[in-house]
């Protein structure tokens, strides 16, 4: 009898909506691919504000690394956070290599997300 607390290996369970699982989840054309296979030259791309105007990131093979899989497709007005990484070029398909200096092809996706904190506000 009493109160059984969880240990600190135990999930947590996170309800979210059919309309985000749409928007976020993995679809049937997604291309798998591993992190160390992006070798192009890259680009740089600095963004000032959150959200950076990326609508969808998926992981690589064995949930390391994280790609660009959906833009919003024009920005707004000008300065448009939204916008940003439309007005910055980027494309589906493109790894993210580093955030900040930071090497991050092979972290795991959801740290990768978290230090991204990118979520785009509906």
């Amino acid at each position: 009898v009493g109160f059984q607390g969880r240990d600190a290996g135990s999930l947590i369970t996170a309800r979210v909506g059919v309309d985000y699982q749409q928007r976020q989840g993995p679809r049937d054309a997604d291309v798998p691919y591993t992190s160390s296979a992006a070798t192009g030259p890259g680009a740089e791309v600095v963004f000032k504000k959150r959200p950076f105007g990326i609508l969808r990131y998926t992981p690589g093979q064995g949930g390391k690394g994280a790609m660009v899989q959906e833009v919003i497709g024009k920005s707004r007005y000008p300065g448009d956070p939204q916008g940003q990484g439309f007005s910055a070029g980027v494309k589906g398909g493109w790894v993210v290599k580093s955030i900040n200096g930071q090497d991050v092809l092979n972290a795991d996706f959801e740290a990768i997300m978290d230090v991204l904190d990118d979520e785009v506000a509906d």
